[in-house]
């Protein structure tokens, strides 16, 4: 009897733990399967994220592509076979097509034709796989530029230098030259007509009236010759022009090659800057690049007067020669020299103006012994023929 009832104990305990083995399975597939849904889920999530991140990328090339081709226009005026600034106006949904999805393009312009830039907005749309619309839009300006403009930034700058040249000729050349064309400028000098090289700067001509064009200059005195020129202020009234006998190596004449007058300002045509004298010398020499020196001396201070003469002579600097600092006497000069200034004072000393130190060049006093010689009373004149 005992045997019986232990084996059915057994037998009983034994089934029981086969339900229990049963229902661990069914809740362990239960579990794995809500994960593998899980895992589907997400990976349907990143794919539709990639896909959207794709979409955007696209969407954005495609409005940055239509902002630059609006920006390539390359006239600014309407014509044909032209992409004019004038034609730019705002369009109609473009279809593009990308990858796996049609994009629609829409461009919007604002401001009109007339405006020195105009704001432009790009906006593609899309509707995704899960049936969602979505967009990017881009802002920007286009500024009214004329691109012949831009395209000249690419001609080399006259004479190879790294200076853009007022007019686009040698900065030594009065700004109130007229251009004659081919590479020459005139201004008139007293009496007579001098011919610049624009590239070099330098005299190559002179006429005994305005020429018209190039060609007509040249027909004028073949005439190698370099500019001196430059400001007098202070008690400029005392002054009535330049000296030339004590230089070498030109046949100039402070009285024949020069002129010297009040300043006209550039700015304002038959206005004149108040306190101010300019000169504007022709040094001659025998050949062109021979090269003239000595020391300019400026002349009118009547005997008895006390005045002293100072230059404007400017610091030392890389790529700047002595003669350009206005360092006198000059030597072996090469080249037409600008800006050589001069300030006339009653005063003792030379002074300090406008913060630039002035360095003494004549003393025109009566206790100067060489006053005659420093200091001579008119310009020299040209020889007799």
């Amino acid at each position: 009897m005992m045997l019986t009832t232990t084996n059915t104990y057994r037998l009983r305990t034994m089934g029981r733990q086969r339900g229990f083995t049963l229902i661990e399975a069914m809740v362990a597939l239960l579990i794995m399967a809500f994960s593998m849904l899980g895992l589907a889920g997400m990976q349907m999530v990143m794919s539709r994220n990639a896909d959207l991140a794709r979409q955007r990328s696209e969407a954005t090339r495609l409005a940055q592509e239509k902002i630059e081709e609006l920006r390539a226009f390359n006239s600014i005026e309407a014509g044909a076979g032209k992409a004019a600034w004038d034609s730019l106006a705002s369009a109609p949904d473009e279809i593009a097509t990308g990858s796996n999805v049609t994009f629609t393009r829409q461009v919007t312009m604002g401001g009109s034709n007339a405006d020195a830039q105009r704001t432009i907005q790009v906006a593609v749309s899309w509707v995704d796989r899960a049936g969602e619309t979505k967009s990017v839009t881009l802002n920007s300006y286009i500024a009214k530029t004329d691109p012949a403009l831009s395209g000249a930034l690419g001609f080399p700058l006259p004479g190879n230098g790294n200076i853009k040249r007022p007019k686009n000729r040698n900065l030594n050349i009065p700004i109130a030259a007229t251009d004659l064309g081919e590479g020459k400028s005139a201004v008139p000098l007293g009496n007579f007509v001098i011919v610049f090289s624009n590239d070099s700067g330098y005299v190559v001509r002179r006429c005994g009236s305005m020429p018209s064009t190039a060609a007509e200059a040249e027909s004028c005195e073949n005439y190698p010759a370099y500019i001196l020129a430059g400001y007098v202020s202070g008690s400029n009234s005392a002054v009535t022009g330049l000296n030339f006998s004590g230089l070498s190596g030109t046949t100039s004449h402070g009285a024949a090659d020069c002129s010297f007058g009040n300043a006209e300002n550039q700015n304002t045509p038959g206005a004149f800057i108040a306190g101010y004298k300019y000169y504007l010398c022709v040094m001659r020499v025998a050949a062109t690049t021979d090269p003239w020196a000595g020391k300019v001396l400026l002349t009118g201070m009547a005997s008895g007067s006390n005045y002293l003469v100072c230059r404007f002579q400017y610091a030392a600097t890389n790529g700047l020669s002595d003669n350009q600092r206005n360092f006198q006497a000059y030597t072996n000069v090469r080249e037409s020299l600008d800006q050589q200034n001069y300030y006339i004072t009653t005063s003792g000393s030379c002074p300090t103006v406008s913060g630039l130190a002035t360095t003494l060049h004549q003393r025109c006093i009566s206790s100067n012994a060489n006053r005659a010689i420093d200091c001579p009373a008119s310009p020299d004149p040209a020889p007799a023929p």
